[in-house]
């Protein structure tokens, strides 16, 4: 239930990402209108609806599954997976989590097309293509569980990956996956 909080808090821990820039105001400055005229048009109700819905949307419904989709695997051979599917179209292109990681400053709406302009980099990639169905995995298929995160193994930890897993493009980061230990 804390997650929302942390995700909330995370930009500004985030060295690479410019905090408060024209759009971000923006943005806020819209978040902020919006919320009043919900408290006036629905009441205090009608807010503390979209603050619950805020805080529980990450739970056993198929948009949360997205969290799963996008680091959880049981194919320690890719560290992040994108959505393929319907829900996309109202989930303003949520699924395509290695295309959005790859150039983040494209817009949602031209994530699809960022697909389809580079296939050499997003055709071999698995991906899923139902947020329902890996629900459901995720809770009775025994190779899942909370462990089955994947992480890119830093510097000082390439030096214990298995024999072949360097890369000379990349000198001594390894960017293969492999599971997390807790």
């Amino acid at each position: 239930m804390l997650f929302p909080f942390f995700q909330v808090t995370r930009p500004p821990r985030l060295k690479a990402i410019k905090m408060w820039d024209r759009w971000f105001t923006t943005n806020l400055a819209c978040a902020v209108a919006y919320d009043v005229a919900i408290v006036y048009f629905c009441g205090w109700a009608g807010f503390l609806y979209l603050v619950f819905a805020f805080f529980f949307s990450i739970g056993l419904h198929p948009v949360g599954a997205r969290w799963i989709q996008e680091h959880y695997t049981y194919d320690f051979d890719q560290e992040t997976f994108s959505y393929y599917g319907p829900i996309n179209r109202v989930a303003l292109n949520m699924g395509y989590h290695n295309e959005h990681h790859d150039l983040p400053s494209v817009p949602w709406n031209n994530l699809r097309k960022l697909r389809a302009m580079a296939p050499e980099f997003y055709e071999n990639l698995k991906y899923h293509s139902s947020w329902s169905r890996l629900l459901f995995q995720f809770v009775f298929d025994k190779r899942y569980s909370l462990y089955s995160r994947v992480e890119r193994m830093k510097e000082k930890a390439a030096s214990q990956a298995a024999p072949g897993m360097r890369d000379s493009r990349t000198g001594n980061l390894d960017l293969s996956a492999r599971p997390i230990s807790f």
